[in-house]
């Protein structure tokens, strides 16, 4: 019964709603990249970026396969985690010293003819460090992990808004608080927290932003809630006064990195989601067009290789930030819905994992992380596409054509399956266990 219950607990057990679903949007993603190939006329045009996607997918499920392997307790110790923050620092510094100016920004670092966009990877190593970090939180006070996370987390952040990619730092940062944040003790009281914190630090930002005063109603929301939380909880009230005192600092540094930091096409993102129509000529444009291509959609789409908007250069960035207007201009309203419903499958797994690992911190903030991950890549591009959101550069995971971002995410999938791994094999050793003892 022994040697039964060791040979059990190595075997290897696949998550095939996972793998098939990963499988699902991948073949989505190929196909749809494809069908921007062909010509108007017919026939298909220059395949070199199409058949280079392939070649991704491919090494990325066999890093998948591989990194489901992979023991995940070794996460826990700092020797591990330094080496993974370190590799990620040097490759963001390189990125800044050595990369190619390409559009004005300095993204990719070029080697071996293959681009490695180090923003990519900060995304992994900001989800693992984060949770292993904030996992020790039953040894140590949370809120020093708390901080201790972000100064590790901050380097990252700059070095990646210097190249400048200001979106992809935001989206670090909303990863690093989301995580921690929902790694903390009593999540009600912080939200409350946090969302008084946002109101004021909101406030003063759209206030800078548009010029006009009425903004500063977002603060009525926090003073009810803050007077709420300061008769509700005792406890709580050097909290709060924190949490006012930081959304009053935030408030202020967030005005004047507006009007002297942050530079002009990015205040221009900004302005052009607020009064979209007003600024056609400029970024406007962009989203514009991409309404168009969703639009001439219609409910079934007008067919595999069909798109118009796309095939006549009306849609710019067609293979990466408007890959989406693309897929719901030839697969329409139905194609849409069902690759939304791909994508709510695959967050839901990582969300799911999550709660079936709440007896390990550390897997279950991975998990939750991942799901995230995804969750906000996936609102921020798709909201970019139909206007809903300021236009940020954020790829659409399997759709957009990124190397880096492709393989990232596979390895992302990858680490999940090796969690479903580790949690079917404990309970089967747990099964095993009590036939041990029954028999």
């Amino acid at each position: 019964m022994q040697a039964l219950s060791s040979n059990q607990h190595k075997r290897y057990h696949i998550d095939i709603l996972l793998l098939v679903t990963t499988i699902v949007v991948s073949v989505i993603g190929l196909v749809n990249l494809l069908s921007t190939k062909i010509l108007p006329e017919g026939g298909f045009g220059d395949l070199e970026s199409f058949l280079k996607q392939l070649l991704i997918v491919i090494i990325g499920f066999v890093l998948y396969f591989v990194l489901s392997k992979v023991e995940l307790t070794y996460l826990k110790y700092w020797q591990v985690l330094l080496i993974i923050y370190l590799v990620t620092l040097f490759l963001l510094i390189a990125t800044l010293l050595f990369a190619p100016t390409i559009n004005n920004v300095k993204r990719w670092l070029i080697i071996a003819g293959f681009q490695l966009q180090a923003s990519e990877v900060a995304k992994l190593t900001v989800i693992i460090l984060t949770a292993s970090i904030m996992s020790f939180k039953e040894k140590y006070n949370q809120w020093i992990l708390f901080i201790l996370s972000f100064v590790l987390v901050l380097p990252l952040v700059i070095l990646i808004y210097l190249q400048p990619n200001g979106s992809m730092s935001i989206l670090l940062l909303s990863l690093w608080f989301l995580i921690s944040f929902l790694g903390l003790s009593n999540p009600f009281r912080n939200f409350l927290l946090v969302t008084i914190l946002i109101s004021i630090t909101g406030a003063f930002l759209l206030s800078s932003i548009t010029g006009n005063l009425i903004w500063y109603l977002l603060l009525i929301p926090a003073v009810i809630l803050a007077v709420f939380l300061y008769y509700a909880k005792s406890s709580s009230k050097i909290l709060l006064i924190s949490s006012i005192v930081v959304g009053l600092l935030i408030g202020a540094v967030t005005s004047i990195i507006w009007g002297n930091v942050l530079h002009d096409y990015q205040k221009e993102r900004i302005e052009v989601f607020l009064e979209p129509s007003g600024k056609e000529e400029d970024m406007g444009f962009n989203v514009n067009q991409s309404r168009i291509a969703i639009g001439s959609g219609q409910i079934f789409g007008k067919g595999f290789g069909n798109g118009t908007q796309s095939k006549r250069d009306f849609l710019p960035e067609h293979e990466t930030d408007f890959i989406f207007a693309s897929y719901a201009e030839e697969f329409g309203l139905v194609g849409s819905l069902f690759l939304i419903f791909v994508y709510a499958v695959l967050i839901l797994i990582c969300f799911f994992k999550s709660i079936q690992t709440t007896d390990n911190k550390m897997l279950s903030l991975i998990s939750l992380g991942i799901g995230i991950q995804i969750l906000l890549q996936v609102f921020i591009n798709i909201g970019t596409n139909l206007g809903t959101i300021p236009a940020t550069g954020i790829p659409l995971p399997f759709m957009s054509v990124g190397g880096s971002a492709t393989i990232m995410t596979l390895l992302s999938l990858g680490i999940l399956q090796n969690i479903h791994n580790t949690v079917e094999s404990k309970l089967n050793v747990k099964g095993k266990e009590i036939l041990d003892i029954y028999d």
